[in-house]
């Protein structure tokens, strides 16, 4: 792609041209027209009328040409200009008023800066209708999860109003279950909220990601068992800077991820440096993930198969909260799969 010429260089270039042509007409022009006469009109010389017939003539061909041009320059420059500027203007009012579709024509030829003017409009704007679809789609799948557990609450204890279930243990620890489950799609929800909201507060302090994730293991040792996953920690030291409660939700969401979709296999965690970089790997031996799932993993409300995940009881949260925490952090997280094993998420966190 030509690299555009700036603005402010093309009207500089413009006046120049102008000023050029101005003095080549006023250093040739006129002595030509000067010569022209005494050539061949040389009694218009020693009049006393200061215009004479062919000064006034000299005087109309030189604006039948030079206007046009001016016009024609004018109209050329304003293009460039100013009709990108009102296209803009334009689609800026759309978005105003509520059409997030609202595009500037790219096809209107302009100068370097109102170019990018054009296309960092509709990047803006291409942004905002996605993040806004994002959200609707966020709060339709948020409603559509807490729809089932408060379904399961209100049946049930309308059950033992009715006298058709018995309020016994097992029944309260049923909906006790389904309110942790909403506290969860809660909490993950208002994470999500304060990063994006960029109010997300974090209590940093030194602290040893192989510490984190020792913690994070032992404090999931029960529910690890019970999906007969072993756990292989190779933990080398890895100081940083972060919030140690905050790191230890993030190792706890990623067991609790391999705990849904890899049971009954190993899982191997390991910690590490490398150069300024503070690096936290999880893998399970599980079936691995899908093209889309390396994708797409970490946003909200994603499931690679929706019925078999919310058979599994999934909220398609956690991973986006993992996301969130790491970026809030400065850091990154990636997913893709391990050579010869399973699913594989990485967490690379600056130092300091």
């Amino acid at each position: 792609m030509a690299r555009r010429v700036s603005t402010a260089l093309q009207i500089v270039l413009i006046a120049t041209g102008l000023a050029a042509v101005v003095t080549l007409v006023v250093n040739f022009a006129f002595p030509a027209y000067l010569e022209v006469v005494q050539r061949f009109f040389p009694s218009l010389l020693e009049t006393d009328n200061l215009w004479s017939w062919i000064d006034w003539g000299y005087l109309a061909v030189t604006l039948v040409f030079a206007v046009p041009l001016a016009a024609w320059g004018g109209t050329w420059l304003s293009k460039r200009i100013v009709v990108p500027l009102l296209e803009v203007a334009r689609a800026i009012r759309a978005v105003a008023a509520g059409d997030l579709s609202a595009r500037a024509n790219p096809r209107l030829h302009g100068f370097g800066e109102s170019a990018r003017l054009v296309e960092d409009f509709n990047q803006m704007a291409e942004r905002l209708e996605r993040a806004e679809a994002e959200l609707r789609y966020s709060n339709s799948a948020a409603a559509h999860e807490l729809r089932t557990p408060l379904t399961i609450l209100k049946g049930r204890l309308q059950g033992v109003a009715d006298g058709v279930f018995t309020l016994d243990d097992g029944l309260v620890a049923l909906l006790i279950a389904q309110v942790d489950g909403m506290t969860r799609i809660v909490d993950d929800l208002r994470t999500l909220g304060l990063f994006n909201a960029g109010m997300m507060q974090l209590s940093v302090t030194d602290i040893d990601l192989a510490d984190i994730a020792r913690e994070a293991t032992q404090l999931s040792a029960e529910a690890l068992q019970a999906k007969a996953i072993s756990v292989n920690l190779d933990l080398r030291p890895a100081p940083v800077r972060a919030d140690p409660d905050r790191l230890r939700q993030v190792l706890l969401a990623l067991l609790d991820n391999a705990m849904r979709y890899a049971p009954g296999v190993p899982l191997h965690i390991s910690t590490r440096v490398e150069h300024d970089t503070a690096i936290l790997r999880c893998i399970d031996s599980g079936p691995g993930l899908s093209p889309a799932a390396m994708q797409s993993a970490f946003e909200p409300f994603w499931r690679d198969e929706d019925s078999r995940a919310r058979d599994k009881g999934g909220s398609g949260l956690g991973l986006s909260v993992v996301r969130a925490i790491v970026h809030a952090h400065g850091g990154r997280v990636q997913a893709d799969n391990a050579p010869g094993r399973g699913a594989s998420f990485t967490v690379t966190l600056p130092r300091r």
